[in-house]
Formats: C-alpha cells, sequence, structure tokens
C-alpha cells in the first residue's frame, strides 16, 4: 500500500504546474527533510510555501500525504530529480564508497552542477567528518539556491560542534528568521547561546523549543543550563527526573556536581563513581572524585 501511494505522489507532483521558483525551492527542501524522515521540519516549509500560495496544488498535495510517507518514499522524489544523487544511492547500498563520493563530486564540479548532488556532497563530507568541505559545499549549495534554508541549520551544526559559536549563531538566526517555528533550530541555537555563556538567552531559547515539542534530550539542555545558572537544586531535581530514562556518564557527572556544589559529598561520590563505570575520560569527574575520596578519608 505505501509503495502505492509513493508512485502516485510521484507521478502527481510530475504532472502538476511548476509554481514560482521560491515555491519549488521550499518543495524540494521539504521533499528532503522526508528523505531524513524530518517530518515536522518538512511540514514547516510546506505551511510556509502556503503561506504565500494557499492554492499551490503541490504544496496542499504533500500536505495530506505526509503522514503516510517513509523516508523511501522522499528518496523516489528525490533521486527523480537528480541521476547523481540516484546513484550515490546506489553505490552505496552496493558497499562502494568511492563510487558514491565520485557520483555526487563529478556531478557537482560541472559547470552547471546539480544543485542535489552539491548538497549531498555536503552531506557526504559532514558524515566522514570533513568539516572543512562540508561547509565550503553548503556554501555552494546556497549560492546555486539562495532560498535552500537547511544548509544554514546544517552549517551551524558543524559550527557549533568546531566551536565557531559567532558563525554559529549567525547561521541558525539565519534559519529561524525563515522558520521560527522549527524547534530543532532553539534547541540548536540553545546550545550556541550555552556554548557563548549567553545562559538567559540560551533558557530562552530552550524553553521556546520545549513549547514546541516536549523532548528529553531538550530537557537535558535545560537541566545543564540551569546548572551553568549555580541553581543547583532545581537542576539536581531535573537530572533526577532524567535519570529515570537516560542513564549516560553525563547524567551521573551533573548530579554528582550537583552534590558536590551542595556539599552532599558522600551522594556526589556516589555519582562520580557511576561516571566513572560508564566513562572514566572525564578530567572533571576524575579531579572531583579524587579530591572528595582524600577529604573522606582523612576524616575517617
Amino acid at each position: 500500500m505505501k509503495r502505492i501511494v509513493v508512485i502516485i505522489f510521484v507521478m502527481f507532483l510530475a504532472n502538476l504546474c511548476f509554481a514560482s521558483e521560491i515555491s519549488e525551492d521550499y518543495i524540494d527542501i521539504a521533499a528532503n527533510y522526508c528523505f531524513e524522515g524530518n517530518y515536522a521540519e518538512c511540514e514547516s516549509y510546506i505551511d510556509k510555501v502556503l503561506q504565500s500560495e494557499p492554492d499551490n496544488k503541490k504544496a496542499l498535495y504533500i500536505k495530506k500525504v505526509i503522514a503516510r510517507l517513509e523516508n523511501k518514499s522522499a528518496n523516489s522524489y528525490i533521486s527523480s530529480r537528480s541521476n547523481a544523487v540516484k546513484n550515490s544511492v546506489k553505490f552505496k547500498k552496493n558497499g562502494k564508497k568511492y563510487d558514491e563520493y565520485m557520483s555526487l563530486k563529478n556531478a557537482s564540479d560541472e559547470n552547471s552542477p546539480d544543485v542535489w548532488a552539491v548538497y549531498y556532497l555536503a552531506e557526504y563530507y559532514r558524515k566522514n567528518n570533513n568539516y572543512t568541505n562540508a561547509l565550503a559545499q553548503y556554501r555552494k549549495t546556497l549560492s546555486i539556491k539562495h532560498d535552500f534554508t537547511q544548509c544554514y541549520l546544517q552549517m551551524a551544526v558543524i559550527e557549533n560542534e568546531n566551536g565557531a559559536y559567532p558563525a554559529a549563531l549567525a547561521d541558525v538566526n539565519k534559519y529561524l528568521a525563515e522558520f521560527p517555528k522549527s524547534d530543532t533550530a532553539y534547541a540548536l541555537r540553545a546550545k550556541i547561546n550555552f556554548n557563548l555563556k549567553n545562559y538567559s538567552a540560551s533558557i530562552a531559547d530552550i524553553n521556546k523549543a520545549l513549547e514546541l515539542k516536549d523532548d528529553i534530550t531538550y530537557r537535558l539542555i535545560e537541566a545543564k543550563i540551569t546548572y551553568a545558572t549555580g541553581k543547583y537544586e532545581d537542576a539536581k531535581k531535573k537530572f533526577e527526573i532524567l535519570s529515570k530514562d537516560i542513564k549516560t556518564s553525563d547524567i551521573y557527572k551533573y548530579l554528582g556536581l550537583c552534590d558536590y556544589n551542595l556539599g552532599n559529598y558522600s551522594s556526589a561520590m556516589l555519582n562520580f563513581d557511576k561516571a566513572i563505570i560508564l566513562s572514566d575520560d572525564d578530567k572533571i569527574v576524575n579531579s572531583r572524585y579524587n579530591e572528595l575520596r582524600k577529604m573522606l578519608e582523612n576524616k575517617s
């Protein structure tokens, strides 16, 4: 049944009249978000089209069927627009990584480059931790297709992870200017502002993200911001709630740090011990653990 929906979906799009260039760009980006399984962001772009063109047939049709589409169907749509992407996906499935790369690289180096090849080359570089080339290809995508705003979000992720926080903030702001209801973007900006120590802006952003979507990863960001602002009691309560579902070194580290700052040293030791068992490469945890161990040994 899903296959039938996909075939009808692609044929329907192929036979509709083209709308404005900007609308077509947004529909393309929406299809890419479908490819990634990010239906919320997909609908954000479709809503953007419908704001200016409420009778846009493609947008209305996608709006109706989006809940029934899966990644495979979106891939069919994008592949129908780009032979390079189609071939790269085929090579990837067959384990031919070099051919996957060259299919995208050759199409992106042409005099009139395939914009989807350029974008997916950026994605290829990003997934292989080649961040300099990834950023260059995202920028090239934008130079070809100015309204391909998804690139700003991807660039901001890379820049944040690599410590280029002002650049990350600038790019995520460009994305949010177009899509002010993106919980993903608000959560990312919360992390960027957190890294910039703009805690009041960071908490406002994560609250906005949570307002749009109650996600446990956003709750974790919220708890870390609360800790960073020195509200250790509140932070501990948040981390304790999270620890019921998330049992990672990071959670126990922060529980230990909350206890440490509250003077609950025995409890801090227990939490640091759990954090070390799960991951023993955190210098802060090891330092605090050794400090408390010596303190408690001297008291006994």
